[in-house]
């Protein structure tokens, strides 16, 4: 159930209600579904080769063939205690369910000892978690979403993990942190051990489940035990990821493998019928003509959900001269060219892939047989394991294919937060009693006929208002809808009302698509099913669950009713693991729920010691990866590491691409279209900080809105920004149609709500509360105006300049005053207020009563509530776009990110003696930049490393390899000028005078223009080198590895920097400490690495490491962490690379003030 990379970029769109569409390639050949007499009703109900639920009234869906008829195995299911003791019959039944073109890769395990209730405890305290808990998601919060702990957004979560809370189970089971998987972190003690007690023995029955595949094995491959053990690899396994995930009702993905008429592929009619279709073990097999590229990679080389047969580019670039070893989002290193120049010292025949790039003069001196990356050799400390003439995936890159969850055409969840005492609001004259928030005082209030879905955003505890436009889905089938609005599920009409508008659900829904996970093992349970609004249990919908397809096409679902079920399926690492003999499990998860009902489900992701090699037995390769229309695979997926497979996987879940709502979605585009940025000038000769535009939509009597207005106010005031953020009104009326006397607001309030007048204007009325938190009495005494030719004179106010003026002055009389805002006296008077020529505002808010009335009409059409937000750093364009009220702490948070995205890019990371530096080329999304926080703070007790990790295949003086000068460069010029960029941010923030060490030195230190500094002192071991050094004062020639002790006095430097040497220390502690010694207090360390190695002086250590970034930046984080006692603080990790070019990845720390 782990949807990998490839499925996710290439060959799925995201989709809510606004659908995208795409074919993933051509499809010959049928599939047989399920024996009618075990399917659910609503399946049989179907008679279809796909299953979708479709609520009542929606339109037809398109016909698809009739069911092949046939009887179609059920997925196997072995009683608890036959799988204890491994009885006869439980292998038998393994085999059944592993073996043979006709077995789903998959088991169930039924009638475990108090399975159920422990299941239970656990999905109730995560359903609370999601749902309920927001400082719980707060304390655990996640790095990022590959990392242990909460990830996610409920109610409005586009990324394809969802919501969800990870933990790796054989930390909590055997106590050892895994550094590379990142610590566990638990919203509570009591959480903690309601999952570990679940985990021990889900666990404990997963190995058993190994066992008995373990003499499964035997009896299909000759001394299976005596060379692998599938329950020895799953057990030594450094991470059994267990991700309990909260799947929104409105998140659906679309797959077209079902999808087929007569027969015939949706995308070649010319393609070959089902009969004409030949059989082979494998399947069936696709007629030449149908071997085509059906789906892109998505850069990580292993979840390639469907197979083709094209090789894709490698890292090198055409024309550059360079032999790119790795791109940091290139998974595999090419080889050098012939007549690079290169003087590859290979001993023998086998193909290897050499260090350096052409013309730089470097050698790769590797003498190992076997074909290798300079990732790192399983077992041997070199290197990995694909030549490169190993077809090979490349990452893709932002405009993937992935849609934005939400368009303008998309209904929005908007509204409260369940508990959090606002509500959603409408405002029509028909009554209508649904959707308060429980004990909230606050109702939903709509305008007009046109029903609206409100909702808030998850984990900010506020509400938005909604307009008339939106359409709401409502329920109209099965089961009951919920009627309480929340921050997840909104305001749901109730059954039957009279404003209920059907809309149907999307043709195909699936939380998941067709896939094959590419882990070793995947552990899971039968989903369950919560309100999102209250977060009760709910029973399962029709039709819901786990659908399973053999390698013959046949399809099912699970039948089995017992609730002390774990289900155990094999991934594609146990599939080539096994030469093929166990069947790796293709499946995909239906959507057919209803509107505010989350799916839950436990998802346990194994992975085997990962330096373990994806390797089938000798003279079983054929037969390890799929073949065929469904393979689902590829071999992509071979001679690869267990980290390189999670390493991929990883750096692609963590990045903007990944997250829908972290790149530019389509309304974010649209929205940025029709709203330019005006340009705000910094102050000339100084550094400013980053300028933002935000843009209101909103309507000016949104009490929501205006007190997310105040809470902003706050929040700029707090970061120092109140020169650097400029705020722009637009209009979208909540009604233009309220009569021009207005209403009542206690009149409202009772007729549609039955609400007091003594209620609403006591002090405990929720919306109260909250306006006095930020600062506004809202008076109860106001009533419901037009707010039209308000905005006509906001309009005209912009033209001079005072738009947020008026602004806040028309709010403050409004909701606190009672004043109406709709009556032209009060407009006069607030015009006069601002200095505004009184008269000739309201005769140019008179002119612009067309313009309002077009940008209402355009902005409606793409909002369903108010109030939203665009928010847009002014120099590069990127930002987000959110709605609903939030806190200032919330804010807070939202403007920095808009801050640190201003080209998608830049962290801000501790400096010399106390200053802040921003790195404008820093990624703050990848794992490198990951490495650290998802530490929590850990750090290993004892220095983990043994003498023989810094042994080096090439053990000879490292000043005979120097002996000759190498003006060559090592990284190429696109990676070497992101090097200058962060030194000069660094050197910017030193006093004037500063002196700096750059150790391990060469003729070019890669530094900016340094007239600033008094000292700049190069260290090397070639003379020649260093005299060509032109921003050097001082020279100094010295082998670190036989002499560490270096010649400067304590206290000498304000920085140190060491490019693209640390891999050769084979004394980094003491090289560390002496480091430390030299550098000034409050001095900072820079270390920066890339992917490039001479391979042969490389330390054992650092050439074993499969993962060029984030495991060697952990690798030098230890060497900081373990260095002088109290020595290293702020230590940071940091990624700098270029969008197209090599690696560039910094580790920096401080020494103590």
């Amino acid at each position: 159930m782990f949807v990998h990379t490839q499925m996710m970029k290439s060959s799925v769109q995201y989709i809510t209600k606004s659908r995208w569409r795409l074919f993933r390639g051509p499809l010959s050949a049928c599939l047989k579904i399920t024996d009618p007499c075990r399917m659910p009703p609503s399946i049989k109900a179907a008679s279809t080769l796909a299953v979708r639920m479709q609520p009542e009234g929606a339109p037809p869906m398109r016909s698809l063939p009739q069911a092949t008829p046939g009887a179609v195995e059920p997925v196997v299911q072995i009683p608890y205690q036959e799988l204890r003791d491994l009885t006869p019959s439980a292998v038998e039944k393994l085999h059944k369910a592993f073996v043979g073109e006709r077995a789903y890769g998959a088991v169930a395990i039924t009638g475990i000892p108090n399975y159920a209730e422990l299941k239970h405890d656990a999905f109730r305290a995560g359903v609370d978690l999601a749902l309920l808990d927001d400082e719980g998601r707060k304390r655990s919060a996640a790095v990022n979403n590959t990392y242990p702990g909460w990830s996610g957004t409920p109610g409005s979560e586009t990324h394809p993990l969802q919501n969800s809370f990870l933990f790796n189970v054989k930390e909590e089971l055997g106590g050892q942190m895994d550094p590379f998987f990142g610590k566990n972190i638990f919203p509570s003690e009591d959480y903690r051990k309601t999952w570990v007690k679940f985990v021990d023995v889900m666990y404990a029955n997963a190995l058993q489940v190994l066992r008995g595949c373990d003499k499964v094995l035997d009896t299909e491959i000759q001394q299976w035990q005596a060379q692998r053990s599938l329950e020895r690899l799953g057990d030594d396994g450094p991470a059994l990821a267990g991700r309990f995930i909260c799947y929104d009702s409105g998140f659906t993905r679309e797959d077209k493998l079902l999808e087929l008429r007569d027969g015939v592929s949706p995308l070649n009619s010319n393609a070959s019928s089902i009969a004409e279709l030949p059989q082979s073990s494998h399947g069936h097999e696709e007629p030449s003509e149908m071997s085509v590229k059906t789906v892109g990679h998505a850069g990580d080389g292993l979840a390639s959900m469907r197979t083709h047969a094209t090789p894709v580019k490698t890292a090198g670039h055409a024309g550059d001269g360079l032999a790119s070893m790795r791109t940091h989002a290139t998974p595999v290193k090419t080889a050098g060219h012939a007549g690079d120049g290169l003087a590859s010292m290979r001993t023998h025949a086998t193909p290897v892939k050499t260090a350096g790039h052409a013309g730089d003069g470097l050698a790769s001196m590797r003498t190992h047989a076997t074909p290798v990356k300079t990732a790192g050799h399983a077992g041997n400390g070199l290197a990995s394991m694909r030549t490169h003439a190993t077809p090979v995936k490349t990452a893709g890159h932002a405009g993937d294919g992935l849609a934005s969850m939400r368009t303008h055409a998309t209904p929005v969840k908007t509204a409260g937060h369940a508990g959090d005492g606002l509500a959603s609001m409408r405002t029509h004259a028909t009554p209508v009693k649904t959707a308060g928030h429980a004990g909230d005082g606050l109702a939903s209030m709509r305008t007009h006929a046109t029903p609206v879905k409100t909702a808030g955003h998850a984990g900010d505890g506020m509400a938005t208002m909604q307009t008339p436009s939106a359409p709401v889905k409502t329920s109209s089938s099965g089961y009951n809808p919920l009627e309480l609005s929340s921050s997840l599920a909104g305001s749901l009409s109730s059954q039957g009302s009279d404003d209920a508008v059907p809309v149907s659900q999307p043709e195909t829904d699936y939380w998941l698509p067709w896939h094959v996970d590419s882990n070793f093992v995947t552990i899971l349970h039968k989903e369950m099913y919560a309100s999102e609004s209250t977060g009760e249990f709910i029973s399962e919908p029709p039709g819901s669950g786990l659908m399973f397809m053999n390698e013959v096409g046949e399809t099912t679902m699970l039948d089995c009713s017992d609730p002390n079920t774990m289900l155990l399926q094999m991934g594609a690492f146990a599939q080539i693991y096994t030469g093929g003999k166990l069947k790796a499990c293709r499946h995909a998860v239906l959507n057919p729920v209803k509107p505010g009902v989350a799916r839950f489900n436990y998802c346990n992701f194994w992975y085997v010691p990962w330096d373990t090699l994806c390797t089938a037995p000798e003279g079983m390769e054929a037969t390890a990866v799929n073949q065929g229309w469904n393979a689902m695979m590829d071999e992509s997926y071979l001679n690869i590491t267990m980290k390189q497979s999670f390493t991929a996987f990883r750096q692609f879940m963590v990045s903007p691409e990944a997250r829908v709502q972290f790149s530019d979605s389509q309304r974010f585009k649209e929205l940025s279209a029709i709203l330019p940025i005006v340009r705000k000038q910094g102050d000339a000769g100084a550094p400013t900080m980053p300028n933002i535009q935000v843009d209101l939509l909103t309507d000016v009597r949104c009490p929501f809105s205006f007190i997310s207005q105040m809470n902003l106010q706050n929040a700029i005031q707090n970061l120092g920004l109140q020169d650097n953020v400029v705020v722009r009104y637009h209009p979208v009326f909540l009604n233009p149609n309220v009569p021009k006397e207005g209403e009542s607001l206690d009149d409202y309030l009772w007729r549609e709500f039955g609400y007091t007048k003594e209620y609403a204007h006591s002090e405990d009325y929720p919306l109260r509360r909250y306006g006095r938190e930020a600062g506004v009495e809202m008076n109860p005494h106001r009533r419901v105006v037009n707010t039209f030719d308000a905005f006509c004179l906001i309009e005209a106010a912009q033209e001079e300049g005072v738009q947020h003026e008026l602004v806040q002055t028309l709010s403050r009389w409004y909701f606190e005053e009672a004043k109406d805002i709709s009556d032209v006296a009060v407009l006069r008077a607030a015009a006069l207020h601002v200095g505004l020529d009184a008269e000739r505002a309201l005769q140019r808010s008179s002119e612009l009563q067309g313009t309002v009335q077009e940008r209402y009409e355009e902005f409606s059409a793409m909002l369903g509530e108010v109030p939203h937000f665009l928010l847009r750093e002014q120099a590069s364009g990127n930002g987000l776009e959110l709605g609903g009220l939030r806190s200032v702490e919330a804010w807070e948070q939202v403007l920095q990110q808009v801050m640190e995205r201003g080209q998608f890019m830049g962290m801000t990371i501790d400096g010399p003696h106390g200053q802040k530096v921003r790195v404008d080329r820093a990624n703050p999304f990848t794992p490198v930049s990951h490495a650290l926080p998802a530490q929590h703070g850990w750090t290993p007790t004892a220095w983990p490393y043994q003498e023989e990790d810094f042994s080096r295949m090439d053990e000879r003086p490292d000043d005979l390899m120097y002996s000759e000068p190498r003006l060559a460069e090592h990284l190429d010029l696109s990676s070497l000028q992101t090097l200058t960029e962060t030194y000069e941010a660094i050197f910017q923030a030193c006093p004037d005078g500063f002196s700096v060490l750059d150790l391990c030195s060469s003729w070019n230190s890669h530094y900016p223009n340094m007239d600033r500094a008094s000292k700049v002192a190069v260290h090397g071991l070639n003379a020649v080198e260093l005299e060509m050094n032109e921003v050097a004062t001082e020279r100094h020639i010295q082998d670190l590895n036989l002499d560490q002790k270096l010649p400067w006095a304590d206290n000498s430097f304000d920085v140190a920097t060491l490019a693209l040497s640390i891999q050769y220390l084979t004394k980094p502690r003491e090289v560390f400490a002496e480091l430390q010694r030299v550098l000034k207090p409050g001095g900072m360390a820079v270390v920066a690495f890339s992917h490039r190695s001479f391979i042969e002086k490389a330390v054992r250590l650092w050439a074993s490491e499969p993962d060029d970034g984030e495991g060697h930046a952990h690798v030098v984080c230890r060497y900081f962490q373990h260095g002088p006692e109290n020595g290293w603080e702020k230590i940071k990790t940091m990624d700098v690379s270029p969008r197209h070019g090599d690696p560039v990845w910094i580790v920096t720390a401080v020494k103590p003030m």
